[in-house]
């Protein structure tokens, strides 16, 4: 998202004696660096709860922004994060529209081999906790995340299957796991057992996804696999909606700066 946008400040320092124009560096930092704040604090934020559907804290409070000198604050999105998603990542396919960034969890999916490559886990919201946000809680990610982790696939016999084991409240009966044996947490497909004689499709009769088994008797889906990574809309115009706020309200802050200056 790095671009760079100029306002220029000349009709101010038109008509300038010597002393005054002493004045203009300390003002411009001045005037930045509160230009940077409230677009980072306030401009930027209220444009997100316009555009997306309630953003939470975290996206909010994503922008941040620095002077690095008298005439220069530079503005960017979070990155490396360290749990969770990286809103520099995130963000970016709503500026330009483009397929949606690839979350922590599909990643690791794929790199844990679990997942094909081109299968994309899209979240069941009636199947799973939300936070006050309405969005799919963090801890519903993690256990998913444990739950696959410790159930890597082994070799089963027949003795192993329980027919018993209900999908949902259906009074279908289904052929699975004894539960004493049986995975918390599994995909379908996992590519973890391609080298075992076990055909987990013809076991299980259930559609791709990511399950988790509750009890003898529920499995509920988690999630689905899209074929294709969802695409975003351009929603999102960031670079121009901050121009526009340069544009609109970098002299005025300047003006006043430098009035305080000249105290």
């Amino acid at each position: 998202m790095a671009q760079t946008i100029t306002h220029n400040i000349d009709a101010v320092l038109k008509g300038l004696d010597l002393y005054a124009r002493t004045k203009v560096p300390k003002a411009a930092r001045v005037a930045i660096g509160r230009l940077g704040f409230d677009i980072a604090n306030k401009f930027v934020p209220d444009r997100m709860n316009m555009v997306f559907e309630r953003p939470n804290q975290f996206t909010l409070k994503s922008l941040n922004y620095k002077v690095v000198s008298n005439y220069e604050v530079q503005l960017d999105f979070r990155k490396d994060v360290g749990k969770g998603n990286d809103p520099a990542r995130y963000l970016y396919p709503s500026t330009v529209g483009a397929p949606a960034y690839e979350t922590k969890f599909s990643r690791y999916l794929h790199a844990a081999g679990i997942a094909p490559s081109n299968r994309y886990p899209i979240p069941v919201k009636g199947n799973l906790a939300k936070n006050s946000y309405g969005k799919v809680s963090q801890g519903e990610y993690s256990k998913a995340w444990t739950g696959l982790s410790s159930s890597r696939p082994k070799r089963r016999q027949k003795k192993d299957l329980d027919s018993s084991l209900r999908f949902g409240q259906s009074k279908r009966r289904m052929t699975g796991f004894n539960p004493n044996a049986n995975f918390r947490y599994f995909s379908i497909p996992d590519n973890r057992m391609m080298n075992t004689s076990f055909k987990q499709t013809n076991l299980f009769g259930l559609g791709d996804g990511i399950y988790r088994a509750k009890g003898r008797n529920d499995l509920q889906l988690l999630f689905t696999y899209a074929k294709s990574k969802p695409k975003t809309p351009n929603i999102f115009d960031y670079q121009s909606f901050v121009a526009k706020v340069v544009e609109r309200r970098a002299e005025g802050t300047f003006r006043r700066a430098f009035k305080e200056a000249l105290r």
